[in-house]
């Protein structure tokens, strides 16, 4: 059997609908919000919170609103991209038929080519690495990979930044003292089938446990802690992460962050 893979959870995505109101919402709670730029499709675009683990949030709103829901609702772009290489453009696309909050997460891979056939020789059924880009503000092109498996319960499969996107302390200084990702809970629809998908994502086995009469799942990615419930809040078939739990230093203030604030993504402290 393939070597467990080194992947870790890199980032989650808060789908809003004005990037600009989120950017000073999330900013007024004590982040440091930075606009991304443009998605090379045009129908998406972004801003990063960044945290000193290296982990982030990726606030993402949609352009061309009005086109991208009449095609979808065609069901044109089922036919285009469900299923298909282009599998995740979809995932993200259907975003827009949901509220505001969370609506996928990342892991960042070594090698994507590598973690793709390890996790298909598992018996995952995935995409094929395909390139994106993202045009900053200044001009510059970022490039990267995406990997996506067709059980969309997973997380998706990003690698590294080309040209590599450098930090600095004051890039991830954040007034309300928030560090990093400690944890993320997804809701499931089937438990058992979520261990297993994630066992051929990763390569390692994951126990299921009883907590309060609740079955879950729980394991790390290097220092954050991923856990799997049976539990759907928003009533539907879509399987998103439902909290996020950040790291932050001695003197920030505990609790869960104001709903209203964080555009339906609940994020405790």
């Amino acid at each position: 059997m393939p070597a467990p893979s080194e992947l870790k959870l890199e980032h989650v995505v808060i789908r809003v609908d004005d990037l600009d109101i989120a950017t000073r919402d999330f900013t007024s709670l004590g982040f440091n919000v930075v606009y991304g730029g443009v998605h090379g499709s045009g129908f998406t675009h972004n801003a990063l919170i960044h945290f000193q683990d290296g982990t982030f949030f990726e606030l993402i709103a949609f352009r061309r609103r009005l086109l991208l829901k009449t095609l979808l609702n065609s069901g044109l772009l089922n036919i285009v991209l469900k299923n298909t290489d282009n599998h995740i453009k979809y995932r993200f696309v259907e975003g827009i038929r949901f509220p505001e909050g969370f609506m996928h997460s990342a892991l960042l891979s070594l090698d994507i080519t590598q973690d793709t056939e390890q996790a298909n020789r598992r018996g995952l059924k995935t995409t094929k690495p395909i390139p994106f880009q993202r045009e900053k503000p200044n001009g510059e092109t970022v490039s990267w990979n995406i990997m996506s498996p067709f059980t969309d319960a997973l997380p998706f499969l990003r690698d590294a930044y080309v040209p590599e996107q450098k930090m600095s302390e004051a890039d991830t200084r954040h007034d309300n003292g928030a560090l990093g990702i400690s944890s993320v809970v997804y809701a499931v629809n089937d438990l058992a089938a979520a261990k297993s998908s994630y066992e051929q994502l990763l390569g390692t086995e994951i126990a299921i446990s009883n907590q309060d009469g609740t079955q879950r799942a729980e394991f790390k990615l290097a220092d954050v802690s991923m856990v799997l419930l049976p539990d759907n809040p928003q009533n539907s078939s879509r399987e998103t992460p439902i909290q996020v739990t950040l790291n932050a230093d001695e003197n920030a203030s505990t609790g869960q962050l104001p709903l209203e604030k964080t555009h339906s993504a609940r994020i405790i402290f």
